[in-house]
């Protein structure tokens, strides 16, 4: 007689709900369950009165009331739309990490054991228990989206021995957040990668990143992630490589997997600023007022990078504690705190990527105030957008706003002033 799958997924569930504590991580799992599939409540209902006494069994039998109830009322109101599926909880395939930590390891090129770790994390956050069965592991592996055959498994299991997980014969023993990271930070430092942590460190507050699917759009998903994070920043493709080790053909193909939309930007230089222009800007004729013209200068600069909308987690839980834990082994490493490679005991070799301090604004009154704070620096001020839909910035050093967005004349009215297009190195030869 062929076992009662049913009653096979009963024994499971009630297992995996017996090793958590908890009243309120159980309910987390119970109330959902007996939400979906009213055929489970019984059970849970039984399991819950052996576990919990006292207020917890009264809290606990308080909410299963509450959700009966409102389940009844759903089904009562509903009853015209029960053929169409309403999923009332959130995505599986999202886990909350630190969006620093994930580019680190994706730097490392340790992406598919850490998309394996993310999935340990988030069981162990579900049951408390930091000891996983490998029978476990490979049965939650497709529910959150990731396919993966037995060898690939064992082979990432091995690879990330020691680093993220302990692996016995039949336990998997998880590692935390903590150590993870400093352990990570430690092997960028080995394999001289200071990019990686010479300016962005792990210890930062959890993005949600979806695991699901292949390990490109994994990758993808992460780099998303850390943009979102930034809060859609404007900086360097040569950054980004560095701070993702990947080359720049890699990060287009992201742009196009995690939904990035790339903006382009150009800055415009007054007179007074015209030792600053490199040397790929072009001459441009730009109307100031009363019939008057000037003469200015405009260059392509970076790229500001929009990602989807991607959910950020509501609390900092343990960044703070890690990024204390980071910067002491650096500075173990370096007394300065500066991020250096030791090698042999004695050589040290510095990173590319040095802290640049802010130097975009999106007012000319942030800018001032910046400059007032710090004198004058390297800064460019948003205008707007012009009819080519380029976002074009002003190039200040003291914060004072110099050209406007439309200022440049038609190209009809410039061939007047010069026949040809004049950039910036022939001016600086000449």
């Amino acid at each position: 007689m062929p076992p009662n799958p049913t009653l096979q997924l009963d024994n499971d569930l009630l297992f995996m709900l017996a090793g958590i504590f908890r009243a309120d991580r159980w309910l987390q799992v119970a109330l959902p369950v007996a939400r979906n599939h009213p055929e489970y409540a019984d059970a849970l209902a039984k399991q819950a009165a052996t576990k919990f006494s006292g207020a917890e069994l009264a809290q606990v039998c308080r909410q299963f009331a509450d959700a009966q109830r409102t389940h009844d009322n759903l089904i009562l109101r509903n009853i015209p739309e029960m053929a169409v599926p309403v999923q009332e909880c959130p995505p599986i395939h999202t886990i909350a990490v630190d969006p620093e930590l994930a580019r680190l390891a994706v730097g490392l090129n340790e992406a598919p054991q850490f998309r394996l770790w993310l999935v340990l994390l988030q069981m162990v956050r579900e049951t408390n228990v930091n000891r996983i069965l490998r029978t476990d592991l490979e049965v939650a592996l497709p529910k959150y989206g990731v396919k993966v055959s037995e060898r690939n498994l064992r082979r990432w299991l091995k690879h990330g021995h020691g680093l993220f997980w302990n692996v016995t014969e039949q336990f998997v023993y998880f590692v935390g957040y903590e150590r993870v990271a400093c352990r990570l930070v430690e092997r960028a430092v080995q394999k001289n990668l200071p990019d990686l942590i010479s300016t962005n460190q792990p210890g930062k507050r959890g993005m949600y990143i979806d695991v699901s699917g292949s390990l490109q759009q994994f990758e993808a998903n992460v780099y998303a992630a850390w943009l979102a994070y930034r809060e859609n920043p404007t900086i360097a493709r040569s950054t980004l490589s560095a701070l993702f080790n990947r080359e720049p053909r890699i990060l287009r193909q992201w742009d196009t997997r995690g939904g990035v939309d790339v903006i382009t930007n150009e800055a415009q230089f007054a007179p007074d600023y015209f030792a600053d222009v490199p040397d790929h800007a072009y001459m441009y004729q730009a109307a100031i007022g009363q019939g008057r013209t000037e003469t200015r200068f405009r260059a392509r600069m970076v790229n500001s990078y929009h990602a989807p909308s991607i959910r950020q987690h509501g609390k900092r839980g343990q960044s703070r504690r890690v990024f204390r834990a980071v910067s002491e082994y650096l500075e173990s490493i370096e007394p300065a705190g500066k991020c250096e490679q030791v090698q042999g005991g004695e050589t040290t070799l510095n990173g590319g990527l040095k802290p640049t301090g802010r130097r975009y604004f999106t007012d000319s009154k942030r800018a001032r105030s910046s400059a007032k704070r710090q004198g004058d620096r390297q800064r460019y001020i948003a205008l707007g957008v012009n009819k080519q839909k380029q976002m074009i910035w002003d190039y200040t050093a003291d914060g004072r706003q110099r050209t406007t967005v439309r200022e440049e004349l038609p190209i009809a009215t410039q061939r007047k002033f010069r026949s040809r297009m004049v950039y910036a190195k022939d001016v600086m030869c000449a």
